[in-house]
């Protein structure tokens, strides 16, 4: 592209011409794509694509003050303008990524490990019980209330839930010691049991 044409070019674009900006992009777009690849860190490329910083630079530099305009020289020179928008942007998003603890890059693990010459799936830890604790839960829990009448069973899952003596109580429209009662039954039944 020559000089003469830049310059008509961003000329044409100061005053709200439409194709100058699709013309621009048309012939600026790989450069900058190509800019974007050449500084993308590893760390971010698992997180972006390169189209988004591209869109971010063109963003910037076409939703910008139009006065700018004027102060590239020839090709090279808005070559070189494109290449520090570039490099900002990939900056300015590493620098949030890094510095803040939600998006801290260093703590990510990749889904997939290696174990020996195959990619396997790591085993990620999660906050609740697993199926087989679950299971053993609700097994345990209709031990611990067998052979009792339906209103300790409700007391005992009440408790379970969560629920202290007395809003047990309040909802169950029991005495609070009739509740203590109850539940330290089974206390003593799950000791006799050796239950753990």
């Amino acid at each position: 592209m020559e000089e003469e044409d830049l310059a008509g070019l961003l000329a044409r674009l100061k005053t709200g011409d439409e194709i100058a900006a699709r013309d621009l992009l048309r012939r600026f777009e790989n450069d900058v794509r190509i800019m974007v690849r050449a500084r993308l860190p590893r760390a971010l490329r698992s997180q972006f694509d390169s189209m988004d910083f591209v869109q971010a630079v063109w963003q910037s530099v076409l939703m910008g003050s139009v006065e700018d305009l004027d102060q590239f020289e020839n090709v090279p020179h808005f070559r070189g303008f494109l290449a520090g928008v570039v490099r900002n942007k990939i900056h300015e998003e590493y620098r949030r990524r890094t510095r803040t603890k939600k998006y801290d890059l260093s703590r990510q693990e990749p889904l997939y490990v290696r174990r020996g010459n195959r990619e396997v799936l790591r085993e990620v830890p999660t906050h609740g019980p697993t199926p087989s604790q679950d299971f053993q839960a609700q097994d345990r829990l209709e031990q611990m209330i067998a052979g009792r009448t339906p209103q300790e069973a409700e007391i005992v899952q009440l408790r379970r839930s969560g629920l202290t003596f007395g809003e047990i109580a309040e909802k169950t429209g029991l005495h609070e010691r009739t509740v203590r009662r109850v539940i330290e039954s089974v206390r003593e039944r799950l000791e006799a049991k050796k239950w753990q």
